[in-house]
């Protein structure tokens, strides 16, 4: 594979070029420092441009141009990392060489930037019908976390945290604050985000990149030049003493969020040994030190699971189980932290580690889409590439995890309990 950056005023394209796939990946990021009063316009304008332009007014047509370039398949999607909003137009297309048409590079290519720069808007305002339809399908999203017992939770389980961090915050915004947006001052946000936020155009693929990037420059008329500073991280609130919280719930288990913060680590503890620490910790399956003392070795969950937050500081572990085994679940996932930082960790418990991420790692450099994450945030806050990663794997040591295991500081315990489990 063969990294290259073409640099402009206002954006900047990256290119893989590598002959693994037959079709072609691309994603069109903007990308600023998150705030909280904007995370839901943000989620409602990424939704509300893929739905239809000027030139595609209703969805069908954006479809039927879609499968008349030889079924391409688009779509937008927003996310929070950290304290970074990331909106990405990501789009799938087959290689040229199995199209008889010499102009469809350039066709294809111009599509995603349609989308972008000629939203389906009237006197300064979306389409009215357009918008209500989207509207209605994301406070339903939002409604829906109710009945997901671990996003319930999870949601929160960050707001009795801390309600004022951006991590407490939801990419889908609340629902009052969607209920007051409207077709105007939807269309005066997108000027905002399309004057103001970073821009990065990723793409990959068998190509010939110098004519990818010349198209693209002809497709794309972003000329607001950009020259703030994005900050990924997020400092969360350490606690002397961790915060407990149980609440009722109608669901049939109890799910339980044992949050930690992640104290001052290091460029290569961050990328590197905190997902081997997680791995012999928690995500390892069935050998993992709290799967075997939770369930092997006592029987108490029905399932658990971990969630690495690095750019929020923060480490989650998730049990669903029986509400009368949480003191004990607690106890038994403080301990096999405690282990960790102690440096209790045998050599099989490493080869396992070792052996596990190098497999996953010779599975996600056969997608299309982990690479360009990969790629992604190699380029915006300096994260290694996968190949970089396996080397770094080689070298952890029993001794790199100790000292690791000693920057997890217990934040809180939260309790969603199982009905009549209270």
């Amino acid at each position: 594979m063969k990294y290259k950056a073409f640099e402009f005023d206002t954006f900047t394209i990256y290119t893989i070029k590598t002959d693994k796939f037959k079709n072609c990946h691309m994603e069109i990021t903007f990308y600023d420092n998150a705030k909280k009063e904007e995370l839901g316009l943000r989620n409602f304008l990424v939704d509300m441009l893929c739905h239809s332009t000027k030139k595609y007014p209703k969805r069908k047509d954006l479809v039927i141009r879609l499968e008349e370039l030889y079924q391409s398949f688009f779509y937008g999607v927003s996310s929070k990392v950290g304290n970074m909003i990331l909106s990405s137009f990501v789009y799938d297309f087959i290689n040229p060489i199995y199209v008889n048409d010499p102009n469809y590079l350039k066709k294809v290519l111009s599509f995603p930037f349609e989308i972008i720069e000629n939203p389906n808007v009237k006197e300064e305002a979306f389409d009215e019908r357009i918008f209500r339809i989207i509207q209605k399908r994301i406070l339903s999203d939002i409604e829906s976390i109710k009945e997901n017992a671990m996003n319930y939770a999870f949601q929160q389980a960050l707001q009795t945290m801390d309600k004022e961090s951006i991590t407490a915050a939801s990419v889908l915004g609340i629902k009052e604050e969607i209920e007051r947006i409207t077709p105007e001052s939807l269309y005066q946000y997108y000027r905002k985000f399309y004057e103001n936020s970073l821009c990065n155009i990723y793409i990959i693929g068998d190509l010939d990149m110098e004519e990818v990037v010349k198209y693209i420059q002809g497709a794309f008329h972003n000329n607001c030049v950009k020259n703030h500073s994005v900050t990924p991280y997020v400092q969360n609130k350490l606690r002397k003493k961790e915060l407990i919280t149980k609440e009722p719930s109608s669901f049939g288990q109890t799910n339980l969020i044992v949050g930690f913060n992640l104290e001052k680590l290091s460029k290569e503890e961050l990328f590197g040994g905190l997902a081997f620490f997680d791995e012999i910790l928690c995500s390892g399956g069935l050998k993992s030190k709290i799967y075997k003392a939770l369930r092997e070795d006592n029987q108490l969950c029905y399932s658990v699971s971990s969630i690495v937050s690095k750019y929020d500081g923060m480490y989650y572990i998730y049990v669903g189980l029986d509400g009368k085994n949480v003191s004990l679940a607690v106890k038994l996932i403080k301990k096999c932290v405690k282990e960790m930082a102690q440096g209790k960790i045998t050599d099989e418990e490493m080869d396992m580690a070792r052996k596990q991420l190098s497999t996953s790692l010779e599975v996600v450099v056969d997608n299309q889409n982990s690479l360009i994450n990969n790629y992604t945030f190699h380029t915006i806050v300096g994260s290694p590439l996968f190949k970089d990663i396996k080397d770094t794997y080689q070298t952890i040591t029993k001794k790199d995890l100790k000292h690791l295991g000693k920057k997890l500081k217990i934040n809180f315990v939260y309790e969603l309990q199982g009905e009549g489990e209270a």
